[in-house]
């Protein structure tokens, strides 16, 4: 079994700027130490305030070995909650999305309200105690529209998250947008090579050639290449920055998390086939700049 400390030195033989070792991809107890010191711990983004429009409305997620569903209460405060029964464990929202007036255990039926308290479970004899049996309390964090939550038992603090992303995102108006299309991807593979993958465009040509109609493939355009910043890159910057869109590049001290605005090509506006918008409204507020890029985080 590999440990915690076997896989530290692991990382320490890595040579820079290389992969890293087979293990990291292959070995299940690696994988459970990823869960555990990772998806366990950090801050998670799990979805949009969009997705939650009225009160009853959810939506439910795997982390892990974790079923967690995100609920709107009746006091229009967004809840996540571990989404696993107290009685017997079974789960309670089965639907990826939905809306329910109250949370039924499909097994014994015991009942929670919105914000997760048991409200009714039968024949549990008179010294049963109701208010012990809540449903567990996942945190959760709602930025501009977006909504992020973490499995730890005392999550790291939320405010660097929200004072990096908030500026970003903020034009974008994303507390007022809807979702008008969703599709699923089950990537068969380990998570890290599913998330190196999408932290370099040098394969982009051949296997993305749409995207490279509008997006940048090279480094120096992403503002993250050692310095190294396409006079282009500079140019949006400067213009966004100057009509209050915040756009240069920063990174949290900790690698993180990091957000910054890139120029699109060859003209393009939007990433679509031609580059031009598909909708007639953008999504940005009223501000005095045209083209802004695309924004990564």
């Amino acid at each position: 079994m590999i440990s915690k400390n076997d896989m530290a030195k692991l990382l320490d033989r890595r040579q820079p700027s290389f992969a890293l070792e087979r293990e990291f991809y292959t070995d299940p107890d690696i994988f459970r130490l990823d869960l555990e010191h990772i998806w366990y711990r950090e801050w998670i983004f799990a979805g949009h305030l969009c997705e939650l429009p009225k009160t009853g409305s959810y939506i439910t997620l795997q982390i892990g070995e974790y079923p967690i569903m995100i609920v709107r209460d009746a006091k229009g405060t967004i809840r996540a909650m571990h989404n696993t029964c107290r009685h017997r464990g079974s789960k309670i929202c089965k639907d990826a999305k939905g809306t329910s007036a109250k949370l039924v255990c499909p097994y014994h039926q015991w009942t929670y309200d919105l914000d997760g308290k048991l409200i009714f479970a039968r024949q549990m004899g008179d010294n049963f105690d109701k208010t012990g049996y809540a449903l567990a309390p996942v945190a959760c964090e709602v930025v501009e529209g977006t909504i992020f939550i973490c499995l730890a038992e005392h999550p790291s603090d939320f405010g660097r998250v929200r004072d990096q992303f908030a500026p970003y995102v903020l034009p974008h108006n994303l507390m007022d947008a809807k979702v008008a299309y969703e599709n699923t991807i089950i990537e068969k593979g380990n998570w890290k090579l599913v998330w190196e993958n999408n932290r370099e465009c040098y394969h982009c040509a051949v296997n993305h050639p749409e995207l490279c109609k509008s997006f940048p493939e090279a480094p120096t355009s992403l503002g993250v290449a050692d310095g190294a910043i396409d006079d282009e890159v500079r140019e949006l910057w400067s213009r966004c920055e100057t009509a209050g869109l915040k756009a240069e590049f920063q990174i949290d001290p900790s690698g993180q998390f990091r957000a910054t605005r890139v120029p699109l090509i060859n003209g393009a506006t939007s990433y679509t086939m031609d580059g031009l918008p598909a909708v007639s409204r953008a999504i940005t507020d009223t501000r005095n700049v045209d083209n802004i890029g695309a924004l990564l985080f």
